[in-house]
């Protein structure tokens, strides 16, 4: 025997309603993992698609209409390149994708209940970043033979910087002016400037070796770090 109380389906068997909803879990959880097939690649545009194929996928010009509407470029069933995205609650970017995410300059048009709000600029894995597409980091003011390496490991507020003598390979000091607020710890020859407000600008000057020992050389460079996360900057010659 059973009944239906709020879509929930109650069986009399006590024993069958505990192993009902794991059943159903199971099978809930196996639809989550089921690969899209089709010619396009993202949940929310799966439905209808009119455009060009290559391979079975969206590539090139084509409109995907599922939850959400796209209409412009593809590249391997996900949008890439410019286009225009329309999600389920009317609001419109238009502008540039990469694997399906908004990546680069666009406008997202996002619907009020009064008036319509309007946000120009750049975007990063969907994110939006701000109406300048500044570099990641900047590097200026160079002179002697000074190479930088310059990385992020990830996210963080947090710069790492070291300075190698290209003969003894030994880590070397300098004058270092920062523009910005962190808090400096140096460890082992290593400057970690930690709690970091970005941008962070650096100024350096420091002496080392030639790259043959055979002198000394005087560098400088001035590195702003314009975005956060964790970063490593290495000088050497």
């Amino acid at each position: 025997m059973f009944f239906i109380y709020r879509g929930v389906l109650i069986l009399k068997d006590m024993k069958k309603i505990i192993l009902l909803p794991v059943i159903l879990c199971a099978l809930w959880f196996s639809g989550l993992c089921q690969k899209i097939e089709g010619p396009v690649h993202k949940k929310e545009l799966v439905g209808k698609y009119e455009g060009h194929l290559q391979n079975g996928l969206a590539q090139g010009k084509g409109t995907a209409k599922g939850q959400d509407i796209y209409t412009g470029n593809f590249r391997k069933g996900l949008p890439d390149g410019e286009g225009v995205y329309t999600d389920f609650e009317g609001n419109v970017y238009k502008g540039s994708f990469m694997n399906g995410r908004k990546e680069g300059k666009g406008v997202l048009t996002v619907k009020g209940a009064g008036k319509d709000m309007i946000l120009k600029g750049y975007w990063e894995s969907d994110k939006y970043v701000g109406k300048d597409n500044r570099a990641p980091y900047e590097v200026s003011n160079k002179t002697g033979s000074v190479t930088p390496r310059i990385f992020s490991a990830g996210a963080g507020n947090k710069v790492e910087l070291t300075i190698i003598d290209p003969v003894t390979f030994e880590f070397i000091t300098g004058s270092i002016l920062v523009n910005g607020d962190a808090n400096l710890r140096t460890t082992f020859g290593r400057y970690y400037y930690e709690d970091a407000a970005f941008p962070l600008e650096f100024d350096i000057q420091y002496n080392c070796n030639n790259k043959i020992g055979t002198s000394i050389t005087a560098n400088t460079i001035r590195i702003r770090i314009n975005k956060p996360g964790y970063w490593i900057i290495i000088l050497r010659n």
